[in-house]
């Protein structure tokens, strides 16, 4: 996207007169209520202060900025009026582009050297606008390695936005760093402490719900990207060594066991070996549909040929019989690399079986959490990929039969609860949800009779909302009204749902017995209540 509005944000900023200007890249921040702001510039002199970011919003849906927007300082108090805005017209619905986002700038008043955190407020009457608390106007200290990350997109505007976070981060529920693309252009400074796994990926593919990270290793270095469509993975290179072998080893498997695979099938599409005669006429109706009934009605067929065997070609039938074998031969052959190269490359190799060992019928958990204890158990310290391996290998341990896994998180007021404590020599519910999870919250709101009619007889629930902000979980709270103690995992600080295996979704339900013995494993109410009338 041109990047026009900085040109005039610039020219803004000659406003400045000659004093000294200080800028800031990427301004660290606490918290935000919506991810569709973002500022990544402060330009600040003894007269003005001017914020340059992006608002962020699908092409067709509408945006605005408040005249009354101010920045209140942390320290002196100070509220600090907006002077002038540039590339966004105040007060007014602004149409989204397709590129999804829109540049501008704000220029406040000078703040006073004293404040050296301030928060941005919309400031509206009904307390609902755009917030943005504890930005920084202190330069990031710059420690660690630097891993300098830059690249292009090529012919697709609608990637106007980056999303980097360490690997397999759900950013429902963490903070992650955002980057724009400008003019087809992007680039990023990473300090890590350590080699560390990272992935980046589009946030509109994201938003739209299909999207395919890039995992690559933060380390001293440079990793060079090259984006262009959704169905299309992105090409990246890099000087780092552990990458090099990273990319290596991905060529390695593509070649022996995937690209082979996606030939033959291409073969047989071309062939028109795949689909049968009567599904290839079904969806060739489908495509002429007029009415719902009739969609339905077509849908109903296919179902019903799948189930006759009749969906596919005997060709294709046996492909598929190969397929799954090849599969199989790859994952035995990944963990095979990760016994045999105990590195960060190799761990994270053991981490991706950990999302695939349920579909295969050959390597079991047993298999990756015994090359993980014999290999990689202790070695990589402070590691956010061995972090995630612990708690996969604890997570193994959530079955019916065996003991629930014990954890210590705050209430709203910041008071810590000690979960064992809390369920002591009774039976109860451990409620994994989030605000941002609807299913989570109806299951929730359907264990409040539960909780009513047995709570005197040695029934309790204890409830933990993964969350962002505090606020939020407190709002959902009081909408649903639930009267059990609330807990906060507040940006997977103690990775509960990681521990509890259910690391990528909004949660889930846990019953317990007096002895902590997990009884059910996201149990309906109404199984909940037959346990309950038999145990009570």
């Amino acid at each position: 996207m041109k990047s026009s509005v900085f040109v005039m944000a610039a020219m803004a900023g000659m406003l400045m007169s000659c004093s000294h200007t200080k800028v800031i890249e990427y301004p660290t921040i606490e918290q935000r209520n919506s991810k569709s702001l973002e500022f990544y510039q402060v330009e600040m002199s003894d007269t003005a202060l001017i914020l340059h970011g992006d608002v962020y919003n699908r092409p067709g849906n509408w945006v605005r900025m408040s005249s009354s927007s101010v920045l209140k300082g942390r320290t002196t108090g100070k509220t600090y009026r907006l002077v002038r805005a540039t590339g966004i017209e105040l007060d007014k619905q602004e149409m989204m582009p397709e590129s999804w986002n829109r540049s501008f700038s704000l220029q406040f008043e000078a703040v006073d050297p004293k404040d050296k955190l301030v928060d941005f407020d919309e400031a509206l009457a009904e307390g609902n606008g755009w917030k943005i608390e504890g930005i920084s106007l202190e330069e990031k200290e710059k420690k660690g390695m630097l891993c300098h990350i830059e690249g292009q997109v090529v012919d697709n505007p609608t990637y106007s936005r980056l999303v980097l976070v360490p690997e397999w981060t759900d950013i429902r529920s963490n903070d992650w760093i955002s980057i724009p693309v400008r003019d087809g252009k992007f680039s990023y400074d990473l300090y890590v402490e350590r080699p560390a796994m990272y992935e980046l990926y589009a946030w509109s593919d994201q938003m739209n719900g299909s999207w395919m990270p890039v995992s690559f290793i933060a380390d001293e270095g440079k990793v060079e990207f090259t984006f262009q469509h959704a169905d299309e993975a992105a090409e990246w290179t890099s000087d780092i060594k552990l990458n090099q072998e990273y990319l290596r080893f991905q060529k390695e498997t593509d070649d022996k066991f995937m690209i082979p695979l996606r030939k033959e099938e291409e073969a047989l599409e071309a062939a028109g070996k795949i689909h049968t005669p009567e599904m290839l006429e079904l969806r060739k109706q489908y495509e002429s549909v007029n009415t719902r009934e009739e969609a339905e009605a077509i849908r109903a067929k296919a179902q019903k040929l799948a189930a006759e065997g009749k969906e596919y070609m005997p060709e294709y039938l046996a492909f598929r019989e190969k397929s799954a074998k090849v599969k199989e031969e790859y994952l035995t052959y990944t963990l095979a690399y990760a016994e045999s190269n105990p590195t960060l490359i190799g761990l994270t190799q053991l981490r991706e079986l950990t999302q695939q060992v349920q579909r295969s019928k050959e390597l079991s958990a047993k298999d990756i959490v015994d090359v993980y204890n014999k290999v990689y158990a202790g070695k990589f310290t402070d590691n956010a990929t061995d972090d995630y391996m612990q708690n996969w290998v604890l997570s193994q341990g959530i079955k019916v039969g065996e003991r629930f896994i014990d954890f210590t998180a705050p209430d709203a007021k910041g008071v810590m609860h000690t979960l064992s404590e809390e369920i002591k020599g009774k039976i109860a519910l451990i409620d994994l949800w989030a605000s941002w999870c609807g299913p989570c919250r109806r299951e929730s709101m359907s264990m409040k009779p539960l909780y009513e009619s047995y709570k005197d007889k040695g029934f309790t629930i204890v409830g933990v909302a993964r969350e962002q902000r505090r606020e939020d979980m407190e709002a959902a709270i009081k909408k649903d009204g639930y009267p059990w103690l609330c807990l906060l995992e507040l940006n997977d600080a103690g990775k509960i749902w990681e521990k509890y295996g259910v690391g990528n979704g909004g949660g889930a339900i846990f019953m317990v017995d007096r002895e902590g013995k997990i009884l059910a494993i996201k149990p309906s109410a109404e199984e909940v209540k037959a346990i309950l009338e038999k145990m009570l």
